[in-house]
């Protein structure tokens, strides 16, 4: 019989599961044990949110990932991460150590308790799709495959804890049967797509909304040839960003509401047919809402819901929607000539580098083996104007929007997809949460880009209206130099031309490299001295 801590890693590891982000303790060492004999390369970090963080932009890009920590005081550190990872659709496996059963019947207060030894399994329930605690064999592989069909279907994290005495205990294997989870109803689907092929039909100006869930459900190539089929523009919101291949000539750019670029807002909110794939109707993703889309004129499919018009249908697969669409035979031909692709709203800067100049040097950076991991702040909202290439080659935190997201994020965006260029963009503050975990790069022989808004302040606090405020400045560091004493190159950059210089010199770098780009705190992105207008008059009412 199998034994149940490698019997789990075996699972992960047939489904791509490669690396283990987290850190050991009393509770886990034993399940580390079991994790170094498996086929999964333990990651050490250096703090349990960098774990979660790391762990969840890996599953974002290879479908599944996992983070491994001990009870308690590893696993209540990394909640925050595991939230963002079921808030944004990240499928990752959290496996926690914890007390052996014997243990948890013979003595109340052992360390690490909270409240009761069932504390940390609730909060979790709160946070993943799926939890549960190991402590039968009896049960154990039924939950175990429970515990994956959840986090694959839903595409959201789940919890696993395993007691100490528990690692090694021989479990039966179980006949497993599918979770009974939503089905396609072929009668509603077909009638889904015919209503919207008909109001395709009847359209001049459709356009396609490609968010964020075409990418979980991995249907970027579906979407890709159902455009190009169309004939229509094709743009995304900030967590869909890449969704669709930036470079294609119909695709136009992010959709923001009145924060984004005035253009692509016009051509979304005239359109009299909006297919709307994938997106979260959430308000960083829709300008603080003040999107004007008009539910008459569109079609909104995701994993949760398919709603045309008015009309709900609620038996239907998103991915079903979307292959059974494509397959149709009938769909109208629109002229792709008249589309005006995507046009980043950047110059380069001729003096001190500006927000704008860093955007310019960044695109001409990007190519088709980048992969663009930013945090949240200006770094975030700056990607409205950075143009990708490809349609795994962006991550961000834009719905649930942690700070810290960047660095360890990028590390692990690295090792899931190890042969791309991996650039973290972020803020000085958000360095300031988590930048040591650049040690960690270090430590694997990892190449990242580090670029680091260096502006001193919270910038997205600063342009909502709260310039002259203290709280909003934080210590000034020499970063670049922070940088060398951590073993890597750092970079101190004032112009665009020592921009454009030190990203051709990371190219070949044989160490990680961190920019220390020094910026004026007033000067932020397009995009967010926007939204910072809109934020600040809805405080002021």
């Amino acid at each position: 019989m199998p034994q149940l801590a490698p019997h789990i890693f075996e699972m992960l590891y047939a489904r791509g599961v490669e690396h283990a982000f987290g850190i050991p303790g009393d509770f886990a060492l034993t399940l580390y044990d079991a994790l170094a004999d498996s086929p999964i390369q333990p990651v050490v970090m250096t703090h349990e949110p960098c774990a979660g963080f790391a762990a969840d932009a890996y599953s974002r890009i290879r479908g599944l990932g996992l983070a491994v920590v001990t009870y308690s005081v590893g696993g209540l550190n990394m909640v925050n991460a595991v939230a963002g990872a079921y808030a944004e659709k990240s499928p990752l496996v959290v496996i926690s150590g914890g007390p052996g059963v014997r243990e948890r019947q013979e003595h109340d207060l052992l360390h690490h308790k909270v409240k009761t030894f069932d504390t940390q399994k609730r909060i979790y329930d709160e946070v993943t799709v799926y939890a549960t605690i190991l402590d039968n064999p009896l049960t154990a592989d039924r939950e175990i495959h429970r515990a994956l069909d959840y986090a694959l279907t839903f595409k959201r994290p789940v919890y696993l804890e395993i007691p100490r005495d528990m690692v090694y205990a021989e479990i039966p294997e179980m006949e497993h049967l599918p979770t009974p989870v939503k089905r396609t109803d072929r009668s509603a689907l077909l009638e889904a797509v015919a209503e919207t092929v008909e109001m395709l039909q009847k359209a001049t100006f459709p356009v396609i909304l490609a968010d964020v869930e075409v990418h979980r459900f991995g249907l970027q190539a579906e979407v890709m040839e159902l455009a190009t089929r169309l004939g229509v523009p094709v743009c995304s919101t900030m967590l869909g960003k890449s969704a669709f291949p930036e470079g294609h000539p119909q695709y136009i750019g992010v959709y923001n509401g009145e924060a984004g670029d005035p253009r692509v807002r016009d051509i979304v909110e005239q359109s009299d047919c909006l297919l709307m794939l994938g997106v979260f109707m959430t308000d960083i993703n829709l300008g603080l809402f003040t999107a004007h889309l008009d539910p008459s004129r569109t079609v909104y499919a995701t994993s949760e819901r398919i709603v045309i018009r008015h009309h709900e249908y609620s038996s239907v697969l998103f991915e079903d929607f979307v292959r059974e669409l494509l397959a149709r035979d009938d769909l109208p031909r629109f002229n792709p000539a008249n589309i005006d692709p995507m046009r980043p709203r950047v110059c380069p800067s001729d003096g001190a580098i500006t927000m704008s100049g860093l955007l310019y040097e960044l695109n001409r950076f990007i190519d088709e083996n980048t992969l663009l991991v930013t945090d949240v702040g200006d770094a975030l909202f700056a990607s409205d104007d950075i143009q990708t290439r490809e349609g795994t080659s962006f991550l961000c935190p834009a719905y649930y929007t942690s700070m810290g997201f960047g660095v360890p994020g990028v590390i692990g965006a690295q090792l899931a997809d190890p042969h791309r260029w991996a650039i973290a963009l972020v803020g000085d503050g958000a360095f300031q949460m988590t930048g040591m975990e650049i040690v960690t790069a270090n430590r694997l022989g990892l190449k990242p880009v580090v670029i680091v808004i260096h502006n001193g302040v919270y910038g997205s606090l600063r342009a909502m209206g709260h310039a002259g405020a203290d709280f909003v400045s934080i210590a000034d560091l020499d970063y670049a130099q922070l940088a060398c004493a951590l073993g890597g190159c750092g970079i101190a950059i004032r112009t665009g031309r020592e921009m454009r210089q030190a990203l051709e010199a990371a190219r070949h770098a044989d160490r990680f490299t961190l920019l220390d780009v020094r910026i004026a705190s007033d000067d932020v992105s397009p995009a967010l001295k926007r939204l910072g207008e809109l934020f600040a008059g809805r405080l002021r009412g």
